[in-house]
């Protein structure tokens, strides 16, 4: 990287100088073909789309809204946004259009980029007319639509070529607008420096060699096997729907294009092992796969590891604002899960990266401030179940115009280093791995004592004949909260009758009471249990707590 600048473009240039016709990014059609960029073309494209930026007037510290699905057009927006010196501003797309449209428009965007089908958020919001409007495909529409296509703004751009931002480890690169139940924005501000720090621990964790192929469904590992040389090959699917893919053709495409390494959410491998499963042949070559994005089950574990007997079994802990944090070998975690097969822990996520420091502090629902003693009124006892925090040069240390969002997510130690609060509870054990026990926002309190949720339902699923498990907490005015186990049953004979429902109910309880975990009521649900929209993994606890009518 060019000395004096923090700007992660550099890198890409000085790649496409090193490695000119090396595949860079390798887009898999749902048709089977395939759209290739290499090094060389990515950077060409790069600063030419910069430069057309330039000359549309976007300036240092703007931001761009990227309404662009994973694609080589992405990328070439994306870091040409970061060569000119802009923000780029992502918004999550599993929210409703009237709500990502007010997201984007609370960002103030300079321009937005966008498809086609995306630009119609315009109609939506009249802040949304006023910035410049890129398509990536198409015409403008004669305006009505956009103002310019991509490969204008391309070539204006390469007869006005400038130079890449010199930008400062402290100036934004990405802002991520997300919106949880609440529905308030909460907009992770990374910087350049952050970039930087965020490749250098994941390649410490999860190296990717100059040249290997690394299938990604996530954008920012995409950015990090880009940074590492390598090529990043990204299949036909849908980001809100990982769960729903052509495995056969996924499989073939993964040997056809020689893929390595592959980093993907939980119900991406569940599909790809029972494809595996039912056709052994089409098991492809690779040396690691990596799970991350959602809690992954023992049961899932296993189907895995005898899909791919030979592959290296990565699970990575972390979070939008701090990735990776820890991470585990799938063998170890089975391992440690027998050995507490007896008292439950949860789920163990392994060590913590060598770039993260972490604590482990006393619960607390508000905002955390460290007193003249520092940490020592609040880190708890080893083994004991606290809230994890983290911090590190890849954690992210502020949010997009949300004070209260730093506030409650935040703290700031004494010697004014930021600390993460990652929402989840749980305990260090002897070997020094943390023990996941569930968030923060889903622990109960019944009679004045913490119940954790992925406990419970961790010992509920023990019984074999149970899909899926939640436990809720629904007011009570002796206890505070009641214990509701809601479970989803994995036989369809279990749930056809009232009689059947008592066996489940009464061995879910006995499980439960013999783990010494407390419960007031089991539910037997007929309906699948609602599901976070992102991942298709987590439990969605304030959907389900809306079917039950619990307040």
């Amino acid at each position: 990287m060019n000395a004096g600048s923090a700007n992660v473009v550099a890198l890409l240039v000085e790649l496409a100088q090193r490695a000119p016709d090396r595949p860079a990014l390798i887009l898999v059609e749902p048709s089977g073909g395939a759209e290739r960029i290499g090094y060389a073309e990515l950077a060409r494209r790069t600063m030419a789309l910069a430069g057309g930026f330039a000359a549309e007037g976007i300036r240092p510290g703007d931001r761009v809204l990227l309404l662009v699905p994973m694609s080589i057009e992405l990328y070439v927006a994306l870091f040409a946004t970061l060569a000119a010196g802009a923000v780029g501003v992502f918004v999550d797309p599993w929210v409703g259009l009237r709500r990502i449209a007010a997201l984007a428009a609370d960002a103030e965007p300079a321009a937005v980029v966008g498809t086609p089908k995306s630009l119609l958020l315009r109609l939506l919001s009249s802040r949304l007319r006023r910035p410049l409007v890129v398509t990536v495909g198409g015409t403008t529409w004669a305006g009505l639509l956009a103002d310019r296509t991509l490969s204008e703004l391309e070539t204006i751009g390469a007869e006005t070529p400038i130079a890449i931002h010199p930008a400062t480890a402290d100036e934004s690169a990405l802002v991520t607008l997300t919106t949880g139940s609440s529905g308030e924005s909460k907009g992770a501000d990374r910087t350049h420096g952050f970039l930087v720090a965020q490749h250098a621990a994941l390649a410490d964790e999860l190296p990717v060699a100059a040249g290997e192929v690394d299938l990604t469904t996530f954008p920012i590992f995409a950015l990090h096997s880009l940074a590492s040389g390598g090529t990043a090959l990204v299949p036909p699917i849908h980001l809100a729907r990982p769960d729903r893919f052509d495995a056969p053709a996924i499989l073939a495409t993964m040997t056809q294009e020689r893929v390595v390494t592959a980093v993907a959410s939980p119900p991406f491998w569940d599909r790809l092992a029972a494809a595996v499963a039912q056709q052994p042949g089409s098991r492809p070559a690779l040396r690691r796969l990596v799970s991350g994005g959602a809690p992954v089950r023992d049961e899932q574990l296993r189907s895995w590891r005898r899909a791919f007997p030979d592959t290296e079994i990565r699970l990575v802990y972390g979070s939008t604002e701090a990735e990776p944090v820890a991470s585990i070998d799938a063998d170890e975690r089975l391992a440690a899960a027998g050995e507490s097969s007896g008292t439950p822990r949860g789920d163990c996520v392994g060590r913590f990266a060598k770039s993260v420091d972490a604590r482990v502090v006393r619960l607390e629902r508000g905002p955390i401030v460290l007193g003249a003693d520092g940490w020592g009124a609040w880190e708890v006892a080893g083994g004991e179940i606290g809230e994890l925090v983290v911090s590190g040069a890849h954690v992210n240390r502020r949010y997009f115009r949300n004070e209260r969002a730093f506030a409650e997510n935040k703290i700031v130690a004494p010697d004014g280093t930021v600390w993460h609060r990652m929402g989840d509870t749980g305990s260090l054990d002897d070997a020094g791995r943390f023990w996941l026990a569930g968030r923060l926002h889903s622990t109960l309190f019944r009679a004045g004592r913490a119940v954790h949720a992925q406990l419970v339902e961790q010992v509920a699923r023990r019984d074999p004949r149970v899909k899926r498990a939640a436990a809720l907490g629904a007011p009570d005015r002796e206890l505070g909260q009641r214990v509701l186990v809601v479970v989803e049953s994995g036989d369809e004979h279990e749930t056809e009758r009232q009689a059947d429902r008592a066996p489940l109910a009464e061995s879910v309880r006995r499980l439960l009471d013999d783990a010494g975990l407390a419960c007031d009521e089991v539910v037997i649900e007929r309906r699948p249990l609602p599901l976070d929209p992102r991942h298709q993994s987590k439990i969605d606890y304030a959907a389900l707590a809306r079917r039950l009518g619990i307040r």
